[in-house]
């Protein structure tokens, strides 16, 4: 009832064009984080490597709103930042694919020729159970 009164009205007052769709969106903000409690969480995070409790413990502000900080700044996670010199991690791409091949090639143990486990004939195991 309440959204059919207010496109009602709407329509009385705009006529067909208040028809159209409207975003639903507040127009305004009023609790939004400010830029410089913003910049502090960042610095914080860069210079410390702490995580968002830590940060909102140092700064008293939410341990929420930090962690939201940090992810609008995609620094969410510690892995993204270098450990020796704190500066966000760069990935490497490539072009097209086989334009970079890594291979990690490890020898765990010495297996023999054919494999490393034995096989008994069928003959074998029923002696082995009647032992």
């Amino acid at each position: 009832p309440r959204t059919a009164k207010k496109w009602a009205d709407r329509f009385r007052a705009e006529g067909v064009a208040g028809m159209d769709d409207r975003s639903s969106r507040p127009h305004l903000t009023p609790t939004k984080t400010s830029q410089q409690v913003m910049r502090r969480i960042v610095d914080v995070r860069w210079r410390k490597r702490l995580g968002p409790v830590q940060i909102a413990g140092q700064l008293g502000v939410p341990a929420s709103t930090v962690h939201a900080v940090l992810t609008r700044c995609r620094i969410n996670r510690l892995s993204y930042i270098d450990r020796v010199t704190g500066e966000p991690i760069r990935r490497y791409e490539h072009g097209h694919p086989g334009s970079l091949i890594h291979v990690d090639v490890t020898k765990f143990a010495n297996i023999p020729d054919g494999g490393g486990h034995k096989f008994l004939t069928h003959q074998q195991s029923k002696r082995n159970a009647r032992q």
